[in-house]
C-alpha cells in the first residue's frame, strides 16, 4: 500500500522508485544476499523493502519482519538507559566509572580517572575490544573473564586527549547499569525501552533457533562466494553490540529519536543532548554525541549509528531537523551500508524537504501590520512574510540567516527563533490608532519608518 506522503508527493514517489532501483542495481554488482531498508517520516514508517534472502540455502526472502544482528546500534541503548538512570538521579556522567564498578582501577598515570562521560563519548583512552580474537574467532568472553582480563589491561592515552572508539568501554557501561539497577543489563533494557515503545521483536539477548534471524555470511572469497558466518552472543561485551531486530521495530524506535514532544523513555531535553555534538573529531566533519555519531550528508546533519558484526553490517540513522529516519540492515560483510544511506538521502531528502514546505502553514493576515523596515542606530531590519513564516531580515548583514518569529499567545509578542540565540522575545508597539511604530527586541527597540 503507498503511503499518503507519497500519494501526494508524486516526485517523492518517483525518488523512491529510483532508489528502489538503484538499490537492486547494487545489490547485483556486490552480489549480495540480503537487505532491509526502511525510511520513516515523523512517527510513521512511510517506505520500506526487503531485497533478497535471509538465507540464501533455503531461500528464505528478507522482509521488514527479518531479524539482523544490529551491532554496534546497541550502544544507541546503552547510551539512552545510561540517560535514564542519570535523569532519575542514580547517577551523574562526570562520576568516575569505579564509583559504581567497584573492580574498576584502570587509570593513566597521571591523568584524572575515566568517567561515565568518558565511556559514553569513546573519550575514556580504553583500548577497543578484548583481550582475545573475539571478532575472528567469534568467541566473546563471559563477564567474569571480562572482569578478570581487563583489570590487567591499560588505557592507551589519557581522558579526553583524543577520540577512540571502544567496546570495552560500552560493555563497562553495560555493568553500570547492572550495578545501579539492581537489574541485568538485557532486563533493564526490556522493561526500560523495548517494552515501553512496544518493540516486541528486538531482542537485547537474539536467540540461535530464530526463525526469523537472517543469517549472516562472510566477505565474498575469491570465486565470488559467500559462507555462512558462526552465531555467537557477545556475552560480557553485550552492552556494545548484542542486539537483534528488524526494520518494522527499529521505525517505532526512529520515531521515539525524532520525538520533540514529552515520550516514555527520555525527556526532550536529554534526548536533544544525546544527538547533539560532545566529542568533533579532527576535520570538523564529524563527531559523537552521547552513544551517538553524528556526521553530515550535503548540508544535512545525520546522527545514528552504524554496526558491524560477523556476517551483518547495518544502519541506524535520523535527521531531526526534518522529521527523517532511514534504517538500513545487511546480512554480509563488505556490503557497505553507509553508502547506501548516503545515497538514500541523497536521492529521497530533497523531495521530502519539498514535501515539508507544501505543508507549510499560511501566514496570519493580521501579520501585515508589522511588516515594513525598521530603523535605529544599532540596526536596520525589514520584517517580512516568506514561507509563511514572519521573519525579521538584517539590512545590514543580508548574508546573515532570517530571524523567525514565533507567535504567542500574548498578542504582538513573538520568540525569536534564530541560530546562537536564547528565545528571548520581540514585541511589536502599537500607537492608540492600532498603527505598529516600534519593534522590540531584547528590551531594545527600532523605529518603524513610515
Amino acid at each position: 500500500m503507498t503511503h499518503q506522503l507519497m500519494k501526494d508527493n508524486p516526485d517523492l514517489a518517483t525518488a523512491i522508485d529510483i532508489l528502489d532501483a538503484w538499490i537492486e542495481r547494487t545489490m547485483f554488482k556486490n552480489h549480495q544476499p540480503g537487505l532491509a531498508i526502511g525510511l520513516v517520516y515523523d512517527d510513521q514508517l512511510f517506505w520500506g523493502k526487503g531485497y533478497g534472502y535471509a538465507n540464501v540455502e533455503t531461500k528464505q526472502p528478507v522482509t521488514l519482519d527479518t531479524r539482523f544482528r544490529i551491532a554496534s546500534i546497541t550502544k544507541t541503548f546503552t547510551a539512552t538507559a545510561i540517560m535514564q538512570l542519570r535523569d532519575a538521579g542514580k547517577l551523574s556522567l562526570d562520576d568516575p566509572a569505579s564509583k559504581y564498578l567497584r573492580w574498576f582501577d584502570l587509570r593513566y598515570e597521571g591523568a584524572p580517572e575515566i568517567t561515565i562521560r568518558n565511556l559514553l563519548t569513546h573519550s575514556s583512552g580504553l583500548p577497543r575490544d578484548s583481550h582475545n580474537a573475539m571478532w575472528t574467532d567469534c568467541d566473546a568472553p563471559d563477564w567474569d573473564e571480562f572482569v578478570k582480563e581487563t583489570l590487567k589491561r591499560k588505557p592507551t592515552r589519557p581522558p579526553y586527549d583524543k577520540d577512540a572508539y571502544s567496546n570495552l568501554a560500552y560493555s563497562l557501561l553495560g555493568g553500570i547499569i547492572a550495578e545501579v539497577s539492581g537489574q541485568s543489563w538485557a532486563d533493564y533494557l526490556q522493561q526500560n525501552i523495548l517494552d515501553p515503545l512496544k518493540m516486541s521483536e528486538t531482542y537485547p539477548v537474539p536467540k540461535r533457533d530464530d526463525p526469523l534471524l537472517a543469517t549472516g555470511y562472510s566477505q565474498l572469497n575469491d570465486a565470488y562466494e559467500r559462507s555462512p558466518m558462526p552465531f555467537f552472543l557477545m556475552n560480557g561485551f553485550e552492552a556494545s553490540a548484542n542486539f537483534a531486530s528488524s526494520v518494522n521495530d527499529l521505525a517505532k524506535y526512529a520515531s521515539y529519536h525524532l520525538s520533540k514532544d514529552s515520550n516514555p523513555i527520555l525527556s526532550h531535553h536529554t534526548l536533544r543532548d544525546m544527538h547533539r555534538m560532545h566529542w568533533l573529531k579532527d576535520g570538523w566533519e564529524e563527531g559523537y554525541g552521547l552513544g551517538i555519531m553524528i556526521y553530515k550528508v550535503n548540508d544535512w546533519v545525520i546522527t545514528g549509528h552504524g554496526g558491524g558484526y560477523p556476517g551483518y553490517l547495518t544502519g541506524f540513522s535520523v535527521c531531526r531537523d526534518h522529521k527523517v529516519g532511514l534504517i538500513l540492515l545487511t546480512n554480509a560483510l563488505g556490503s557497505m551500508p553507509l553508502n547506501y544511506i548516503k545515497q538514500a538521502y541523497k536521492i529521497v531528502m530533497p523531495e521530502i524537504v519539498k514535501a515539508i514546505a507544501k505543508a507549510e502553514p499560511t501566514a496570519e493576515p493580521a501579520w501585515d501590520k508589522y511588516l515594513g523596515e525598521y530603523v535605529g542606530e544599532w540596526g536596520f531590519d525589514k520584517v517580512v512574510i516568506r514561507g509563511g513564516q514572519l521573519q525579521i531580515i538584517s539590512l545590514d548583514f543580508i548574508d546573515s540567516p532570517a530571524t523567525t518569529l514565533e507567535a504567542t499567545d500574548d498578542e504582538h509578542v513573538f520568540i525569536l527563533q534564530e541560530e546562537g540565540q536564547s528565545n528571548e522575545t520581540a514585541r511589536f508597539e502599537l500607537d492608540e490608532s492600532g498603527n505598529v511604530i516600534k519593534m522590540w527586541t531584547r528590551n531594545e527597540y527600532l523605529i518603524k519608518k513610515s
